[in-house]
């Protein structure tokens, strides 16, 4: 169940202080280029054609905090980061854990979630509660993502398949193509409450061992400074008037935060 935190009103005043320094004194034609990650729940195109999900509802309603005028562009997870990357985004709500190597190339915010990481498999194969047996197995990822170092910096017994596409890697699954998919929680839940998912379960516990889980944080390129603080500002706004609560009930079965 997601506890909503109550509005108080002592928060109305400090609400107020915020929205009041975290406008940007943009230019009526100046566009920022906002970046998520094209997987659900985070990003996906609902039944209308519009693009929604956790992050995309969250930039949103960033942006309208900061009164800029944004362009949001769910991609691929490698994309996201070669964009920061060549400062070619003004920054991206993508599920990027915050951890050392990544501070020394982009500019961070607070956190906007928290992550955990879990495998995937095909029901009725794995003991339940076990951690799974590696050795022989084929386990599929995503390339540029914390679960790809995680298995390609470690001697596991088995063979990494590495994808661009998380959808990709998790449809292996499905299909037979590997035994295990490794990927954020959040993402194996919401798969898991799929018609399809229904051939699946999560096996193992969460893990949250080296860097597969923690702080995901807005990720800015370096030298942002004064965006990266008023995206904080709007953030901490946010959290405080209930709509981050709101976003995150409608797309995700738990409080992420």
């Amino acid at each position: 169940m997601i506890r909503l935190t109550p509005f108080r009103p002592f928060a109305t005043v400090w609400l107020a202080v915020l929205l009041s320094v975290s406008a940007l004194p943009v230019r009526a034609d100046e566009v920022y280029r906002v970046l998520t990650w094209k997987m659900a729940p985070y990003a996906m195109v609902d039944e209308q054609g519009r693009l929604t999900g956790f992050e995309v509802e969250i930039a949103r309603a960033l942006c309208d905090t900061m009164g800029i005028r944004c362009e949001i562009t769910a991609l691929q997870f490698p994309e996201v980061l070669d964009l920061l990357d060549r400062n070619a985004a003004d920054f991206a709500v993508a599920s990027i854990l915050k951890t050392p190597e990544r501070m020394r190339k982009y500019l961070f915010t607070d956190r906007h979630k928290r992550s955990s990481s879990s495998y995937i498999g095909r029901a009725g194969e794995w003991s339940p509660g076990v951690a799974p047996d590696l050795a022989g197995k084929r386990i599929s990822v995503t390339r540029g993502s914390k679960q790809y170092d995680y298995l390609t910096a470690k001697n596991i017994g088995g063979t990494v398949v590495i994808y661009d596409d998380q959808a990709d890697a998790l449809r292996a699954v499905l299909d037979g193509r590997v035994d295990l998919a490794l990927a954020p929680t959040a993402v194996t839940v919401h798969l898991l409450t799929s018609a399809e998912g229904e051939a699946l379960e999560v096996v193992g516990d969460p893990l949250t061992e080296s860097g597969l889980g923690g702080e995901s944080a807005i990720a800015l390129p370096l030298g942002r400074e004064e965006l990266r603080d008023r995206v904080n500002m709007a953030l901490r706004a946010i959290l405080a008037d209930g709509r981050y609560d709101a976003i995150s009930s409608r797309f995700l079965p738990f409080r992420m935060y």
